[in-house]
């Protein structure tokens, strides 16, 4: 896993931002600063400077450009949900598990499958406790948080 670069910050990808404000005022009231993406390219972008405390990834968000590695070049869910290719660029960066947390309105048992594989948290969308919950126990400890800048550790 690599370590946390900003532990105070959190990436949030939703291209309807304006629906989960209560959500951007969760993270904040918890001390967080959040930094909003309203697409795929933007989250990647973020996420290929830094490795954050927590990234929550809307699945359904506009996507520019088309994958130029993993499975979002051939895997049909990867093209139906552009945020799993966020989540797999995560992951393959040196991203814990559950340091990346996925949400959809959509429940798909091919996004379910791909959630395990990658080893990410799925949540639906509508069931705010449950996130607020699984974020509040994300954030809670961050194991690199002892670890020297720019080392890595094992999974």
């Amino acid at each position: 896993m690599a370590v946390t670069t900003k532990p105070d910050t959190i990436v949030l990808m939703d291209d309807e931002i304006f629906n989960i404000q209560w959500l951007v005022d969760f993270l904040e009231a918890k001390g967080f600063e959040v930094i909003s993406a309203s697409d795929a390219d933007s989250a990647l972008r973020a996420i290929s400077k830094e490795i954050y405390r927590t990234l929550i990834l809307d699945l359904n968000v506009p996507i520019s450009t088309s994958p130029q590695s993993g499975p979002g070049m051939t895997k049909t869910v990867y093209k139906k949900y552009p945020g799993l290719h966020v989540a797999w660029h995560a992951r393959n960066q040196g991203y814990r598990g559950r340091q990346v947390i996925i949400y959809s309105v959509h429940r798909d048992p091919d996004v379910e499958q791909e959630a395990r594989n990658l080893d990410c948290t799925y949540i639906l969308k509508g069931r705010p406790t449950e996130l607020k919950e699984e974020i509040t126990h994300v954030i809670s400890y961050d194991p690199t948080a002892s670890i020297e800048a720019g080392s890595e550790v094992k999974k």
